[in-house]
Parts: C-alpha cells; structure tokens; sequence
C-alpha cells in the first residue's frame, strides 16, 4: 500500500510541475526576457577590429499601411586592404517579430561562396522577406500574403527588427563564424 501512495504522490508532483498558472500553456501574450531586453535597447550600430555594421531606418513608428524601408549596410575596417569572407550569396539576412506571435527567420542557402569585401568600401543589404511558412498552418493565408506583397506591411503592433550577418572568416568554416547583428524596434500604429 505504502508502494501505491508512493507512485501516486510522484505522479501528483510531476503533474503539477507540468501545469503553470495557465495550465501548462504558454501566456500568449508573453514575450520572451531575452527579446524583450533587446526590444527596449535597440543597437542600430556594431563596430569591431573588422567590420562596421548599421541598420539603416529612417524613423521607427508607421501608420497602419506604411511601407517600413530600411537596409543594413556592412563596411569592412580591418588592417588589410580587403578580406575574404565564406558563405552564402546573400552575407546579411533579415529578422522580425512581435515576440509573441508574428516571426520571420529570415532563411538562406547554404552554399560555400567566397565575398571580397574592400576596405572603406561601404555594402548596402536592402531589406529582403525570406522564410516560409505550411500552406496547412493556421496563419497561412497571412504569410501568403505577407511573402506575395513587396513592401513590408505589418499589422498594429511592436516589432523587434534585426540583420544579421551570415558569413565565417574562413574557408573551413569552423569556429570562424562571424555573428554579429544589429537592431532596433519599430512601432506600427
């Protein structure tokens, strides 16, 4: 008997350790610590020994239907007269989300291309939509749309905004990934 209250008392526990305040679902409105931290400071700016990285945006609140513009531009400042980089075609990808519902990875390719960046050489990234989404998902008619339409429109809400760049400093590719990013946070009214 004592076995059986045993195994019945564990099994309350690891049920109630499963179960949150919302019965084990996440809050849906929750934003995670981590982006919400960098959502309230954004780093428009990264500058280091090699390269100097901006995220190029005019303003950051829109009306409800307003084209957000923006790019990022990358400038290599190293002692060299111009470095060799090893990625994709595309060495900077784009990222957003709302933090709770709303998120594009930004997606590229995954072959091994050489880039010569010169130095003092300023290289502009127009922002460009990149992911995908299941024609099944529930929010599919949305990201059809989102990907059909060449702007970028958002809906009402807080956004965090991010490039990033996706390149290592060396043919072999280990341990010289080059990750570095910059941000900010865009309001749509």
């Amino acid at each position: 008997m004592k076995r059986v209250v045993l195994i019945f008392i564990m099994f309350m526990i690891i049920l109630s350790s499963c179960s949150g305040p919302n019965g084990g679902k996440k809050a849906e409105n929750a934003v995670d610590p981590v982006l919400l931290k960098k959502m309230t400071e954004p780093n428009p700016v990264h500058k280091d020994e090699l390269f100097e990285m901006s995220l190029n945006i005019d303003k950051t609140t829109f009306a409800k239907g307003e084209p957000i513009v923006y790019s990022a531009s990358l400038t290599y400042i190293g002692d060299n007269e111009s470095i060799t980089v090893w990625g994709p075609r595309t060495n900077v990808v784009f990222y957003l989300t709302d933090g709770k519902k709303l998120e594009m990875e930004g997606a590229n390719t995954t072959e091994l291309t050489p880039t010569v960046f010169v130095k003092g050489e300023k290289y502009e990234y127009p922002f460009q939509k990149s992911g995908g989404y299941s024609n099944d998902g529930p929010d599919a008619k949305f990201w059809k749309e989102f990907y059909g339409e060449k702007d970028l429109l958002l809906p009402s809400g807080t956004y965090y905004i991010a490039a990033h760049c996706d390149f290592s400093l060396d043919k072999l590719v280990v341990d010289s990934r080059y990750d570095v990013s910059v941000h900010t946070t865009v309001t749509v009214e």
